[in-house]
């Protein structure tokens, strides 16, 4: 298997990883649950972490579909 190509599948595999994370985190995570990170509440730090989560998925699934482009 080629170097690109096998890079091109890991990335596949952690950007839907990452996208499935990061959107649960975003609509699930921090709700029904007590106390707080100063000066953050716990849904807050949920909504930072989806944000980012969602973000390095996206990324991850541009890398991925140019280093598989590119093995083609």
């Amino acid at each position: 298997m080629a170097p690109p190509l096998a890079e091109g599948l890991f990335l596949t595999v952690a950007g839907l990883i990452a996208l499935s994370f990061g959107l649960y985190a975003l609509m699930r995570g921090g709700r029904g649950q007590r106390g707080s990170i100063v000066p953050l509440s716990k849904r807050g730090v949920h909504v930072i972490a989806g944000v980012r989560m969602t973000l390095i998925g996206t990324l991850s699934l541009v890398a991925d579909s140019y280093l598989l482009w590119t093995a083609l």
